[in-house]
């Protein structure tokens, strides 16, 4: 029986990417919608672990390597450290960075095989393969042979010795927790998607290991030295291999269950599957919920990538913008509950609308005549209103958050100009009243933001501290033409 979890923990996870290239918007989304979990919940007094992470095992990955012509382990090490070096661009506030290729999580993912063991067989397995998935397809699932969710991938038949996981007998019972949201999976869309799944198809044994002659770089099967593990059953497994799991039993109860993951559309099966039917095959917790978040494409709807020349470096966009510009730009205008875009002309137009002409004019606005009109002090009342952001955060619906958030600077800007405060000044009107109430509400917005927007809110709130007007700090979001 698996200890009771510390109420007072929170444990969120991005999937680990394959470290077969670089990363792109995508990961750069799901890095940021974990950051501002982990951080809401730190706010929140609550002790936090967010993990990221590579995949570094795999056929195509030692297919990436081979192409370039280096060792597995030394690409990985160059691939890994580019998503290291992304997180740290983003103001990504992460607790840990698991690596695959660690002797901990080999460890760890041997020991989940163990535990796993009962319902593990050899066997052989025929059918279509797409090295880019790592996954087999039925003849049902492609399209004119090719992968499905490659279709420019020719799925290859392949006959090969493995190990099986049997699945079955774990259907009926998984279909029930995820109904019950003992397992919950949102948006609902993702959660009906699975259900339908679960329900209209009998669960075929996964294929959890690869022969060596077939893949050398992998997690080797306990005893048995001609097998490495399935990458999949190998990835997977990070997400309690680094917490103890094998090894450290109080610090394995702190943390799990996770009470959340983060993964894209595309591997939801994954983890809403095959994920929770290895804890249960192990004998461990599912996780509370997995939230699935859609992908970003390019203008009209078109999928983003190199090879079309509609891509963008995330790097690109922080040199011009700044970080918490392209955070903003990704929270709010990717809805939580679908695919959105992303182009270069759009995100200046939201920039300059939203944050410069929006947000950083507020601010500035008020800052300014706090010091004209009060000589630089206020009388600000701090506001406990913060119920609707909470539950709109707490479900990861970060685009409706924002919009709570924006209507509030729309609404101090308006209030701006309907009062028309140099007026009053000209009409000998106290103008005090009014620039404390402007500063509670830029104060509240302040606090709402922190998670999202954490170095625009530090600033705010370092302009707007203890009664006084700190004007060096300078302007928010300078207006780009």
């Amino acid at each position: 029986m698996q200890p009771t979890k510390n109420n007072n923990t929170f444990y969120v996870t991005t999937s680990i990417p394959y470290a077969n290239a670089k990363p792109h918007l995508g990961h750069a989304m799901e890095f940021i919608d974990a950051d501002v979990i982990a951080r809401y919940w730190r706010g929140h007094g609550r002790d936090v672990r967010m993990q990221i992470g590579t995949d570094e095992h795999g056929q195509k990955l030692y297919e990436a390597a081979t192409l370039v012509g280096e060792e597995p382990k030394a690409f990985v090490n160059t691939m890994s450290e580019s998503f290291v070096e992304l997180a740290q661009l983003l103001n990504i506030n992460y607790d840990y960075f698991v690596r695959t290729t660690d002797d901990q999580h080999k460890l760890g993912a041997q020991h989940l095989w163990k535990a796993c063991q009962h319902d593990i067989y050899k066997g052989e397995y025929k059918g279509l393969y797409c090295v880019a998935c790592e996954l087999f397809y039925t003849s049902k699932d492609a399209v004119d042979d090719c992968c499905p969710v490659h279709p420019n991938r020719q799925l290859e038949e392949l006959a090969i010795e493995s190990y099986f996981l049997k699945l079955g007998q774990y259907q009926d019972k998984l279909i029930e927790m995820i109904e019950r949201d003992e397992y919950r999976i949102f948006p609902a869309l993702r959660k009906n998607e699975i259900l339908s799944f679960l329900k209209n198809n009998q669960l075929q044994d996964l294929s959890v290991s690869r022969p060596k002659s077939q893949l050398e770089w992998g997690v080797e099967v306990p005893d048995d030295s001609d097998h490495v593990m399935y990458v999949w059953f190998d990835a997977l497994a990070n997400y309690i291999t680094t917490i103890g799991y094998g090894t450290n039993e109080e610090e394995f109860a702190k943390w799990w269950p996770a009470d959340m993951h983060i993964v894209g559309k595309d591997i939801s099966r994954f983890h809403a599957v095959y994920w929770p039917i290895m804890l249960m095959s192990a004998g461990v917790d599912l996780p509370t919920s997995l939230y699935v978040h859609g992908f970003i494409n390019a203008p009209g709807g078109v999928k983003m990538s190199k090879s079309l020349g509609n891509s963008v470096e995330p790097a690109e966009a922080i040199e011009k913008y700044g970080v918490d510009a392209l955070r903003y730009y990704l929270l709010r205008e990717i809805p939580y509950d679908g695919d959105g875009e992303f182009g270069l002309e759009r995100f200046h137009t939201v920039y300059n609308a939203d944050l410069a002409n929006g947000l950083g004019n507020l601010v500035q606005r008020v800052a300014t005549m706090a010091v004209k009109y009060c000589d630089g002090e206020f009388s600000a009342v701090a506001s406990n209103d913060h119920a609707d952001v909470r539950r709109l955060i707490e479900g990861c619906s970060f685009d409706q958050a924002l919009d709570t958030i924006f209507d509030a600077v729309r609404v101090a800007n308006q209030t701006i100009e309907d009062q028309k405060p140099w007026q009053m000044v000209k009409d000998n009107q106290p103008v005090d009243e009014l620039i404390g109430s402007l500063v509670s509400s830029i104060l509240w917005i302040a606090h709402e933001l922190s998670p999202f927007l954490p170095d625009t809110s530090a600033k705010i709130q370092q302009t707007f501290h203890e009664g006084r007007v700190d004007s060096g700090v300078g302007i928010l979001f300078p207006r780009i033409d």
